[in-house]
């Protein structure tokens, strides 16, 4: 199961290692990879300790098992010795038999002499008892003793008789008493030497009980030297395993260690961007403010010219009236009815200038609303003056009153006057300047025109220049584009 486990725990290791560095990640997907990676980092660990426990265990068996062997050994070699020693015994033992076993032979032979020497004393014996009785018996010795010559004589023959008895008797006891004492001696040798063997079959039996003892030793031994090998090749095998598993876990660390390097290069990354988007949104802020700022001292100088085109108009108008109240006053009452002639006249021509104005309006709108058209119709008035508020085309206009009246004139737009901040809520919304086309409202801060879907703007571009087609698109920030054919 452990190992099954480890080469699952490798297995992934590879996996992530190689989606690491074959695909560029998010900081989610590191984490969620780094937080896999941990886990698994845990689970190896905790496989390596597991492991580690057990191979203790069975060390501590292994250990165990080498004092059993020690002791064993030291048992076995003991029995052996004490097998030795019986047998020294036993060979000692079967020298005294032997040694016994010549003697007793010996004693058998003496036995057998002194068995003899006293059966021949006896026989003598008998025969000088057989004589004696065989040739008169007491007679014999009466007359032996009788027929002496003196009473020493006598005495001798008899002390003679006497001693030959006590001759023979003595001899014949010290024959049986000698054949007693062999017979005694054998008996003795013989006990000795059934002694010697008895103790002999002892140490025999001894030295059998050693050597089944020396056996059973042995095969404990051995059964415990299976056992000893077996928890060996067990605790190599923990070994092994716990070493693959460290590897594995230094795998996972040093992935884990590459995912810290790439979250923290992307957390990085994501404080520049974040610094570089407050740096770019502070340094449009500051363009629009800017921006606004220009556009309000655009309006003012054009409040300013306005003024001053007022005030000289203004001007014109009190010299125009003077010299015609002079030019009345020599003419008399007919000047008069000129004047009111003459000025019937200019309004009947500006009021027939109006009217082919908004004829031409008319015609362009009708048969022209797409894009192209709306930069045709807008590009006709190219040079006609700037007004702050104004709403003549060829008169003075401003940039809102000017995209106000192309796109009402071209019948694009039916809706009111709106500024430049009002067009970036009107039409339909574009999502780029390379989107854009032709006809197109581009709405900037403080400013709007007209796209020419070619880099270019038409636009009452102010006091200075009038109605112009000479500027690029994107010549400041684009806030909003509109669409609305």
């Amino acid at each position: 199961m452990k190992k099954r486990v480890v080469c699952a725990v490798l297995g992934l290791v590879m996996m992530l290692s190689q989606t690491f560095t074959v695909l560029a990640k998010t900081e989610e997907q590191l984490q969620q990879e780094k937080s896999q990676a941990q886990s698994q980092l845990s689970e190896t660990n905790a496989v390596i300790n597991s492991l580690s426990e057990k191979q203790t265990q069975v060390q501590a068996q292994i250990n165990a098992m080498d004092g059993d062997m020690v002791d064993l050994m030291i048992q076995i070699d003991a029995t052996k010795a004490d097998i030795t020693s019986t047998e020294e015994s036993i060979s000692q033992k079967e020298t005294d038999i032997t040694d016994k076993t010549a003697e007793i032979e010996e004693s058998k032979e003496n036995l057998a002499e002194a068995e003899k020497v006293r059966d021949k004393q006896y026989q003598d014996m008998k025969k000088r008892i057989q004589y004696i009785y065989e040739h008169g018996g007491s007679e014999v010795w009466v007359n032996m003793l009788t027929g002496s010559e003196d009473v020493s004589s006598f005495l001798n023959r008899a002390e003679y008789a006497q001693s030959m008895h006590e001759y023979d008797r003595e001899q014949l006891d010290e024959y049986i008493a000698v054949v007693d004492q062999v017979t005694e001696l054998k008996s003795t040798l013989e006990t000795q030497k059934a002694d010697l063997e008895t103790q002999k079959a002892d140490l025999e039996t001894q030295k059998a009980s050693l050597e089944s003892q020396e056996a059973d030793l042995e095969v404990q031994q051995a059964d415990l030297q299976s056992q000893m090998d077996a928890m060996k090749a067990t605790n190599s095998d923990y070994a092994a395993q716990i070493e693959a598993a460290q590897q594995q876990a230094s795998e996972i660390s040093n992935l884990i260690a590459q995912q810290d390097a790439e979250l923290q290069r992307l957390a990085e990354e994501r404080r520049k961007a974040e610094e570089e988007a407050a740096r770019q949104a502070a340094a449009e802020e500051a363009e629009r403010q800017q921006a606004a700022r220009e556009e309000e001292a655009r309006q003012e100088a054009a409040r300013e010219e306005a003024s001053r085109e007022e005030a000289a108009e203004q001007q014109n108008h009190t010299s125009d009236r003077q010299e015609a109240e002079s030019n009345s006053s020599s003419n008399g009452g007919d000047s008069s009815e000129q004047q009111n002639s003459s000025s019937q006249g200019n309004n009947d021509s500006q009021e027939s200038s109006s009217s082919k104005e908004e004829t031409s309006s008319g015609s362009v709108s009708s048969g022209g609303s797409t894009g192209e058209a709306i930069v045709a119709y807008a590009d006709q008035f190219v040079g006609n003056p700037y007004v702050w508020g104004g709403n003549s085309l060829t008169n003075g206009i401003d940039c809102s009153h000017f995209v106000y009246q192309v796109l009402k004139n071209c019948g694009v737009y039916s809706g009111g006057y709106t500024t430049s901040a009002g067009w970036r809520t009107l039409g339909k919304p574009v999502a780029s300047l390379s989107e854009a086309r032709a006809g197109d409202v581009l709405c900037y801060s403080g400013h709007v025109a007209i796209y020419d879907g070619h880099g270019g703007i038409v636009e009452a571009k102010g006091s200075k220049w009038g109605i112009t087609h000479d500027r690029s698109a994107n010549y400041k920030t684009i806030l909003a584009i509109r669409r609305f054919t």
